[in-house]
């Protein structure tokens, strides 16, 4: 089988998309347009289309009749749904991963942690300031192949596959509203070094129990970024915006909107 030439254009524009979505250029309803994106690039519509359609694939774009692919919306319960599913599955994967971990694991472990650190470095000792669209990706990176290497060692495939497509939804959406300061870096490191300290150790019990108190504590600050949040988000000049929550509890992709018909007038009719 051929080589698919236009892979690594797709992957440029899978991750332009992204961190457009990231800084806040392209905003929950916003139309994401195939020529814009392929002028931005530099690039043939071919593998911005693909992107796209790899992106409504993971639920983060969505298209909707007579507008066009749209960033799709995250409401409160849709965050909720997300962590409460991590906080389901994760701790049994972490505890099933205790004991599985090659030291080419725990060497990874261990380099995803110092990248985090490394960003919360950057920002110096600063309390307000906050991770610009590169740093958020490098976070979320980071952040998901800690996540993920765990999740492999567990060796069942279809526990990978559910948890990485609620992580990438909750993370990429999701961690668009939060302010990434380097406190919040900071914690996200120590309790990723106590997770790894813990199943490298092979104390599974504890292992799961962090896991556990990881994710409720990022699902805390998401809830806690999406509630402070003004209505509509921030605005973007030149984008098109569907209004808020227009998809918000929106169906999955590809599936359309029931039509609303009117009620049929009866005919009066005359009394005999």
């Amino acid at each position: 089988m051929a080589a698919d030439s236009t892979a690594p254009l797709r992957l440029r524009a899978y991750g332009h998309i992204q961190a457009k979505m990231l800084s806040g250029q392209l905003l929950p309803g916003a139309v994401v347009s195939e020529q814009s994106i392929a002028e931005e690039l530099g690039m043939s519509r071919t593998p911005v289309r693909d992107a796209i359609r790899h992106l409504e694939r993971e639920g983060m774009l969505a298209p909707v009749p007579r507008y066009g692919t749209v960033v799709r919306d995250l409401d409160r319960r849709d965050l909720a749904d997300l962590f409460e599913l991590r906080e389901a599955l994760e701790p049994f994967a972490v505890a099933r991963a205790t004991g599985r971990l090659s030291r080419e694991d725990v060497a990874a472990l261990v380099g995803f942690c110092q990248e985090i650190r490394a960003l919360a470095t950057g920002l110096g000792r600063s309390r307000g300031q906050a991770l610009d669209a590169q740093g958020m990706r490098r976070l979320l990176e980071a952040d998901m192949a800690f996540h993920l290497t765990l999740l492999r060692a567990a060796g069942n495939p279809r526990l990978l596959k559910i948890v990485s497509d609620s992580r990438l939804l909750a993370g990429v959406l999701g961690a668009r509203r939060q302010e990434h300061t380097r406190d919040v870096l900071l914690h996200t490191c120590r309790e990723h070094d106590a997770i790894l300290r813990a199943a490298a150790a092979g104390d599974a019990r504890t292992a799961a129990r962090l896991m556990a108190k990881h994710i409720r504590s990022s699902r805390d600050q998401a809830l806690a970024a999406h509630d402070s949040e003004p209505r509509g988000g921030r605005a973007h000049a030149g984008a098109a915006v569907l209004p808020p929550g227009f998809l918000a509890g929106s169906p999955p992709p590809g599936a359309s909107r029931p039509r609303h018909r009117k009620p049929k007038s009866r005919r009066r009719t005359s009394p005999e």
